[in-house]
């Protein structure tokens, strides 16, 4: 049976190539029609989120044709429809997670892979080209922190841990969120401080040690909710709005929950639910 270790293993050269491509375009890459979506980050698409969703789905019905596949971009898809509906193992992805700081020419954004099981999201990947960064991880084995040239070679890399946190919460389009956990905490929505400093803060500050928590509300899987995954690999705690395990993304048409919060401490991720109750 096809592991999610072996899929992830298998595509990261391929993300590796897809993100060269991205950095080369970047100054001049051309922009589609905006999407629907409560902000500016929702309406953003590229030419490159395009090119990698139909390069990657390429590289995986080459190899995996039984699997499922999800993509964020999955009504502009050419290939969605030659995957299963319905494999034990579903390949998500998010093809320019970023795409706003992206068109910018920022250097935060990324390419990212989530493997979900049956019931949770039991792999993920996450590629950021301009940064020369790259994180996998798989469930019960531990997060991984991997250079481009390891990620080409698919090499092991360094196990990321994420034991000396400092800095803000990171919450997205959420003042109600802002106004309860100020009182007792730095926050910052990213939204909000983009028109100030754009680029300036990204989920993937938690996975670097620069953020001590973040919360989505929704998550969805290709996004947050991998990036939630990698980090409790690494060591942090993850939960719904309850402190309950997040459980499966795949009940949803979007692939989302309705939050999820993650923390590099117990003791921080209860002292987060007493400030949101």
């Amino acid at each position: 049976m096809t592991t999610p270790l072996e899929i992830l293993r298998y595509l990261l050269p391929f993300v590796a190539t897809a993100g060269d491509y991205s950095a080369y375009i970047q100054n001049r890459v051309g922009s589609h029609k905006a999407k629907d979506g409560a902000t500016a980050f929702h309406h953003a698409l590229s030419d490159a989120d395009l090119t990698i969703q139909s390069y990657l789905e390429v590289a995986l019905l080459a190899q995996y044709p039984a699997v499922s596949f999800f993509s964020e971009e999955q009504d502009s898809s050419l290939n969605a429809k030659y995957f299963s509906e319905k494999a034990p193992l579903e390949v998500l992805l998010d093809p320019i997670d970023g795409t706003r700081a992206y068109i910018d020419n920022r250097a935060h954004y990324q390419v990212i892979v989530t493997i979900h099981g049956e019931s949770e999201i039991v792999g993920a990947l996450c590629y950021m080209p301009r940064r020369d960064i790259c994180y996998v991880a798989t469930r019960g084995e531990g997060a991984f922190r991997l250079t481009h040239a390891e990620a080409r070679a698919r090499g092991g890399g360094t196990r990321l841990t994420l034991q000396q946190a400092s800095g803000p919460i990171l919450v997205f389009n959420q003042p109600d969120l802002i106004r309860k956990l100020s009182p007792h905490f730095e926050v910052r929505d990213i939204v909000e401080e983009y028109s100030r400093q754009p680029g300036r803060y990204n989920f993937t500050d938690f996975l670097e040690g620069s953020a001590i928590a973040t919360i989505n509300m929704p998550c969805q899987a290709i996004d947050g909710g991998a990036l939630a995954f990698i980090a409790k690999e690494a060591g942090a705690r993850v939960s719904d709005a309850t402190g309950s395990p997040v459980g499966s993304y795949r009940d949803s048409p979007k692939r989302t929950v309705p939050c999820v919060i993650t923390s590099s401490s117990h003791e921080l991720h209860d002292r987060i639910m007493r400030a949101l109750r």
